[in-house]
């Protein structure tokens, strides 16, 4: 599978790892790096942003919005969202914020 093609919108990350394998994505050296690094600490997605994603994995903005939409997702807050929600399930925790 090329970078240009995109991924159906996976509903969790273990949803998304298997579209992956699946599809035998293949991304550039540099794509790669923030897949591998968003589905190792799913924390930093979850709770970053953007640019801090980037920072991390050494890679511009733009390239981490090209491995979002790789993967299925319009939006960045998309692909954040999933992260939290995976987050959420794995830890038990409700959302922050909600009163009880």
């Amino acid at each position: 599978m090329s970078t240009h093609q995109t991924l159906a919108k996976p509903r969790s990350v273990s949803e998304l790892k298997g579209m992956i394998v699946a599809a035998g994505l293949r991304l550039p050296e540099q794509q790669e790096r923030v897949a591998r690094t968003a589905l190792a600490r799913p924390d930093i997605v979850a709770f970053g942003t953007i640019s801090s994603l980037a920072s991390e994995c050494v890679v511009s903005p733009s390239t981490v919005m090209r491995v979002a939409n790789a993967l299925g997702f319009d939006t960045f807050k998309e692909f954040k969202l999933l992260f939290q929600q995976h987050l959420r399930s794995t830890t038990g925790s409700k959302p922050p914020f909600e009163f009880y």
